[in-house]
C-alpha cells in the first residue's frame, strides 16, 4: 500500500475554464492566477506592449492591473458565450485600453495645469 504524503496536493493540470471559475469563487486565487499567466503569459504580454510600448516597468505595472481584472471579471465569464482563450484576451486588452486612456488624461490635466501657471 502506498500512502501519499500528508498536505501532498496531486491534480491533473486544469483546463482554463476550471481557472477562471476557481477565480470566479475567490478573485484573489493566486495558483489559479499565476496558471492562467503561465498559460496565456504572450497574450497579456502582447495587450500591455501594443498599449505601452516596451518599456519594461510600465509593462509589468500594465500586466499586474490586467492579472487583477482577470481575477475580479472572473464571474462574467460564460462558457457557453467564447472560449476562454478570447474572454482572457479581451479582458486583457480592454484593462490595457483603459490603463492607457487614464494614463493620457493625466498627463493632458497635468500639461494643461502647467500652461495655466
Amino acid at each position: 500500500m502506498v500512502m501519499k504524503p500528508e498536505g501532498l496536493r496531486i491534480s491533473l493540470p486544469e483546463t482554463d475554464q476550471e481557472l477562471l471559475r476557481r477565480l470566479a469563487d475567490d478573485s484573489i486565487d493566486a495558483e489559479a492566477l499565476v496558471a492562467l499567466y503561465e498559460i496565456h503569459a504572450k497574450q497579456i504580454k502582447e495587450s500591455a506592449i501594443r498599449w505601452f510600448g516596451r518599456d519594461p516597468e510600465v509593462r509589468k505595472k500594465a500586466i499586474n492591473s490586467i492579472l487583477v481584472s482577470i481575477g475580479r471579471q472572473a464571474g462574467t465569464y460564460d462558457p457557453q458565450s467564447m472560449d476562454a482563450t478570447e474572454w482572457i484576451r479581451r479582458v486583457a486588452d480592454a484593462e490595457a485600453r483603459r490603463l492607457r486612456e487614464a494614463l493620457d488624461t493625466a498627463v493632458s490635466k497635468s500639461l494643461r495645469a502647467r500652461r495655466a501657471m
